[in-house]
């Protein structure tokens, strides 16, 4: 049994294979962010919060999001998803993916959720 995928994200894999002047890793993604991401489908995702620190002078949005995947999924924390609507843009993984995997009672992997952020301002 395996949830319906009927939604598609891009997928942009983090690297530090460059280093800055200063020998600092430098993030480096394929395909580059500029470009659409690998396509890979999904079960769907939602807003679980939008934030705006409390500080004057801060002018900052911070959205997250869970994304249900599908098992398998390869994203791993660090990389960027793509999403295409609601909300739409870019997105960083952050933390591992939370799934039962194999270990649960019914003994079969439904899948993950990963969570997303982005940080505008």
């Amino acid at each position: 049994m395996t949830f319906p995928t009927p939604y598609e994200v891009g997928l942009h894999v983090y690297s530090e294979t460059a280093r800055d002047g200063h020998g600092n890793p430098v993030a480096v993604y394929t395909p580059p962010l500029d470009e659409p991401g690998t396509p890979y489908a999904v079960i769907g995702w939602a807003i679980t919060g939008t934030d705006e620190p409390a500080l004057d002078g801060h002018d900052r949005e911070i959205t997250s999001v869970e994304l249900l995947t599908p098992p398998g999924f390869p994203a791993v924390a660090r990389d960027v998803i793509d999403l295409p609507a609601d909300p739409a843009g870019q997105f960083e993984i952050v933390g591992a993916v939370k799934t039962s995997g194999p270990a649960n009672p019914f003994g079969w992997n439904p899948g993950g959720v990963l969570n997303l952020e982005r940080v505008e301002g």
